[in-house]
């Protein structure tokens, strides 16, 4: 099992950045940031790669919602903005059901989207951070929905969780690859090497009740929704059946960013 070291945050274990570890930037778009902290450092947890892990959040958006805990435990972008990291990944954010432009910190959002070609080596960007960085960049068209995608879905062998209200159909790829996708529910995971960043739909890092709380809170608010697919048993329990994709995934990712670094140390070296 890796290390993770973790300088900020609500799961803060050091102090101090390890330098022979990788560097890795999490921008935290979630609301119930506590939860989601500790569901990704569950899932690196599981790579064999051992890492430096950071937090950080747009300051545009906790200075107009007043969220005082986060800015106490978090660095906003601008104060890591002058750093540079091995990876980044951006969480997803409830706000798909949004026009970009009425987003608070939008014009924030864009500047990092920017920022990254330039101060990290690989990009992730999960659920509607992928949606509004692939628009961004011209890497594809999505589509707003007004049923929700809900459930886990398995597309060219990866099983993954899904909850959105946007699909990117397959002929929208504009310039990215396709890894993976369907029909019913558009593109799972998209590639683009030019800009060395991955796309994914879904939410790997979701553990087992993530899905089945969601309906539950949705329920209450009077949506409506319907059940999650292909995630309650007979029992209506929920079950897990994306583990085994979730490990692999981030544990290739961070291998590949491992020998991504090494080239680069090779070359400054030659």
């Amino acid at each position: 099992m890796a290390v993770i070291y973790i300088t900020n945050g609500f799961t803060q274990n050091t102090n101090i950045e390890h330098p022979e570890t990788l560097k890795v930037l999490l921008l935290n778009l979630m609301p119930n940031r506590a939860e989601t902290e500790h569901q990704f450092v569950s899932l690196l947890k599981n790579s064999r790669r051992d890492i430096t892990l950071t937090f950080c959040l747009p300051k545009t958006h906790t200075l107009k919602n007043n969220a005082r805990e986060s800015l106490e435990k978090y660095a906003t972008f601008d104060e890591i903005s002058s750093n540079y990291y091995d990876a980044l990944i951006v969480t997803g954010a409830p706000l798909d059901r949004l026009d970009f432009a009425t987003i608070d910190y939008w014009d924030e959002f864009s500047e990092i989207v920017e920022w990254r070609k330039t101060h990290t080596q690989q990009s992730l960007f999960v659920c509607w951070s992928a949606y509004a960085a692939g628009e961004i960049e011209g890497i594809f068209k999505g589509q707003q929905l007004t049923k929700k995608i809900s459930g886990v879905y398995t597309t060219n062998e990866l099983t993954i969780p899904h909850s959105r209200y946007f699909t990117i159909p397959l002929q929208n790829s504009i310039d990215g690859t396709i890894v993976a996708g369907s029909r019913e529910i558009g593109a799972v995971l998209i590639q683009n090497k030019r800009l060395h960043s991955t796309y994914l739909t879904g939410h790997l890092e979701y553990q087992i009740d993530t899905l089945a709380q969601e309906y539950k809170r949705d329920s209450l608010a009077g949506l409506a929704p319907h059940k999650p697919s292909n995630y309650f048993d007979e029992n209506n329990k929920p079950t897990d059946t994306w583990s085994a994709t979730a490990s692999s995934f981030y544990r290739q990712w961070l291998d590949d960013i491992t020998e991504i670094k090494k080239s680069i140390a090779l070359g400054r070296n030659n």
